[in-house]
């Protein structure tokens, strides 16, 4: 099986040994009205992501690297901080950080703790069931943390699955919104183009007709300034142009 490498910020080419991709879904709506583990915010904004493209040093919302996914789904959700006070922008100063701190470990992990590869040219969000979330030079995916051939180093633990907060004010409602609010719900003004990206250029998913259902769960702006829409539609998800949008 042809190996696929993993991007990380430290340009340290790691790959995986015949991973499985095991998901390119997103995640399930988390009722508005429960408590849930910040955890759960966390890996459902990450999630959303899935089949987005690695771009070095980016941190979305239409491309990452492996930091920046992390960074993006932490912040998206309101948890930020956790990162070393917001501090951390590399995976190898997150591995640094949590060690000096006694919170690494190759033990133990719980959903919502990072996974550190190659001792920090790799970063991902564990969970649960032995899977990650990173950002390989595929794009975001969904893999086996023993999958990657540099060697598994370490857990942090964010202690993010002992957190809870309510799916209403989340913080994930500022990366997918729920779908229940009519704001997030628009439909297109003819047939239009579901691009994996905010642009012209960036390629085309398929084209939606006229009057589809689009739920908004971002939006970007292209080089020319002009804002996109990251929307899920007929079960994609990609980019249409919001002035195309009503």
């Amino acid at each position: 099986m042809r190996n696929l490498s993993v991007g990380a910020r430290t340009f340290i080419p790691v790959a995986l040994a015949g991973a499985v991709i095991l998901s390119l879904a997103p995640a399930t709506t988390v009722s508005a009205a429960s408590p849930t583990a910040e955890s759960q915010q966390i890996i459902r904004i990450a999630k959303h992501q899935l089949g987005d493209p690695w771009r070095h040093g980016a941190i979305g919302p239409s491309a990452f690297d492996c930091s920046g996914l992390v960074i993006y789904a932490f912040t998206r959700a309101g948890d930020g901080k956790a990162l070393g006070g917001g501090r951390l922008r590399s995976a190898r100063a997150m591995y640094r950080w949590f060690k000096a701190h006694g919170l690494a470990s190759t033990s133990n992990p719980k959903p919502g703790d990072l996974v550190i590869w190659g001792r920090g040219s790799h970063v991902g969000i564990y969970i649960g069931g032995g899977k990650a979330i990173s950002t390989l030079t595929s794009g975001v995916r969904i893999h086996r943390v023993h999958a990657v051939t540099a060697r598994f180093t370490a857990y942090l633990h964010t202690r993010m699955s002992t957190r809870f907060t309510n799916a209403r004010s989340a913080g994930v409602t500022k990366a997918t919104r729920p779908v229940a609010s009519s704001a997030t719900i628009r439909h297109t003004r003819d047939n239009v183009n579901l691009r994996r990206g905010a642009g012209v250029e960036r390629s085309r998913i398929r084209t939606l007709s006229k009057g589809t259902r689009l739920v908004v769960l971002g939006s970007a702006h292209d080089s020319r300034g002009r804002t996109w829409l990251k929307v899920r539609a007929d079960g994609r998800i990609g980019f249409v142009a919001r002035w195309l949008t009503r």
